[in-house]
């Protein structure tokens, strides 16, 4: 317990070291890209920390009862970390301008030439990040931009799927991530089920040439690049199928068709997990932030996204009832499929 403590202690710390990093994207934000966009209020900003500390000591909690060992959590060599800043602050202001210009379709070469054949709802710069997913420079920036928007809780609102695992699975067999990015989750999920195989998925080759890298030390871990609306396996594939972040960046249609397709390649009694952003309602004196969030960045689906129940979508999808919870600004929604007799 005092080594959770001590880990709860780590995390705050992480956090306090995030919003310091995030004040030089606030100014900037505020003077370039979005100058109309009040900011956040003295109280709201008290109560995001009020989450933010619930958000640690729940981790510290899940430590406690060993729904996941420490090795899943993150710890920042400091002098990487400091090079990463660097180069996130750089990019930041570039950010900034494209923000300014509601730009949202602008490209290096290598970028361009990764987004060919690619569909035209993937091919935009999310969040007005530098290249969208479509480079390797992007995906070597993508963890830590995430991290200093949400304040160094990106990770733990993570994990939280790892005790709906823990207490949904077996720890073993075939388990498929979609849209793995960076592998940030597929890490924690390898640390946490070391008897599990993972297929890790994702439609953009340099974020997962950069998950290659990252997660180079797990030999069970399998490498694919593929669109989650139609993936190339044979039904009842897969023990478990689990994606984080993934549906609010998609349009409704393409939504529905990522879980319908995930649902169809489980084998009977199997979980699909999805996490993603909390949405309207869930947790009342956030919902300013959720109304915020697409107005400052580019997430073109993401109102519709917040504004459709997930365990309601889950159910259409997939016709099996759908049980959700939620941390901060993480929403988890699952279901299990029945088994054949079950289906008959």
């Amino acid at each position: 317990m005092i080594l959770n403590r001590l880990w709860m202690g780590l995390n705050l710390a992480r956090s306090g070291i995030y919003f310091l990093e995030s004040l030089p994207f606030a100014l900037v934000s505020r003077w370039i890209g979005n100058p109309d966009l009040p900011p956040p209020t003295n109280e709201q900003v008290r109560t995001l920390w009020k989450h933010i500390v619930q958000l640690h000591e729940r981790e510290a909690q899940n430590l406690d009862r060993g729904l996941y060992p420490a090795s899943a959590l993150e710890l920042e060599n400091p002098l990487r970390h400091l090079r990463s800043f660097i180069e996130v602050l750089r990019d930041g202001v570039k950010v900034a301008f494209r923000m300014r210009r509601r730009d949202t379709k602008s490209f290096s070469r290598e970028a361009s030439d990764m987004g060919e054949g690619l569909p035209d709802y993937y091919t935009r710069n999310f969040h007005f990040q530098t290249d969208g997913y479509l480079s390797e420079a992007s995906a070597r920036r993508y963890d830590h931009q995430v991290e200093i928007l949400f304040t160094g809780t990106a990770g733990a609102m993570r994990r939280m799927i790892l005790p709906v695992l823990k207490d949904n699975t077996r720890g073993d067999g075939h388990w498929l991530e979609i849209g793995c990015g960076t592998g940030a989750t597929t890490r924690s999920v390898c640390e946490t089920f070391p008897k599990a195989k993972v297929t890790a998925l994702d439609m953009s080759a340099p974020y997962l040439k950069i998950a290659q890298n990252n997660l180079r030390r797990y030999q069970r871990v399998d490498f694919m690049q593929g669109d989650g609306t139609n993936l190339d396996f044979k039904n009842s594939t897969f023990d478990v199928v689990y994606s984080v972040y993934l549906l609010h960046e998609l349009p409704k249609p393409e939504r529905a068709a990522v879980i319908r397709e995930a649902f169809r390649v489980l084998k009977p009694g199997g979980i699909l997990i999805f996490a993603d952003s909390t949405q309207l309602g869930d947790e009342k004196e956030l919902d300013w932030a959720l109304d915020r969030f697409p107005k400052a960045y580019h997430e073109p689906f993401y109102r519709n996204y917040i504004e459709n129940n997930l365990a309601k979508t889950l159910k259409q999808a997939t016709g099996c009832e759908a049980r959700t919870e939620y941390a901060f600004f993480t929403k988890i929604g699952w279901v299990q499929k029945p088994l054949s007799s079950e289906l008959s």
